[in-house]
């Protein structure tokens, strides 16, 4: 008998360790473009502090195309799109009236955002939000959402889910007067 629970606790050990690898590992599907409320309207305002301490507002990005990127260290698929989003950061900032991407933490501390953006070698400014009011004016209720704000301050796209280059490149590329990349 003690054989038998000490066979099927092992058993039973070993197809969770199996799960957990698997679902670990798992690519995560595409992000979905939702036609949330906000999209077609004036982004709400937002105006926050960079982990590096700098003021950063919405309204002084206006008449450039934004992408805002709510995020947390503990999302597993925010950390499979953070060298998509790098990347598309990278190749915007060379371009004259490239897209500017902002990071808005979600629930989660300064410290642990600082050692996400390091290990994950995110370099555009991630904007806290420590009372998650702006994730609350935009009626964000996990990360990853990502945001396409348009130069006149509209929200041109929401998507859920972990994005890729090509989504945020038809994303901008949605509206009148977009800068693709």
């Amino acid at each position: 008998m003690r054989r038998t629970i000490v066979t099927v606790t092992v058993f039973i050990g070993l197809v969770m360790v199996v799960l957990i690898v698997a679902l670990a590992g798992r690519s995560t599907t595409p992000a979905t473009s939702i036609k949330g409320p906000l999209v077609g309207k004036a982004a709400p305002s937002v105006v926050g502090t960079t982990l590096d301490g700098a003021r950063v507002s919405l309204a002084s990005l206006r008449g450039r195309p934004v992408i805002l990127n709510f995020v947390a260290s503990w999302c597993g698929p925010c950390r499979t799109e953070a060298p998509r989003l790098e990347a598309f950061a990278t190749d915007q900032a060379k371009l004259p009236n490239g897209v500017e991407v902002l990071g808005i933490t979600f629930n989660d501390a300064s410290s642990a955002m600082r050692n996400y953006v390091t290990t994950q070698g995110v370099t555009y400014p991630i904007l806290t939000d420590p009372n998650g009011s702006i994730a609350s004016s935009f009626g964000v209720a996990s990360p990853p959402t990502t945001f396409v704000i348009s130069p006149s301050g509209r929200v041109a796209a929401e998507l859920v889910g972990a994005v890729n280059v090509s989504e945020l490149d038809a994303a901008v590329a949605s509206y009148s007067g977009a800068t693709g990349g």
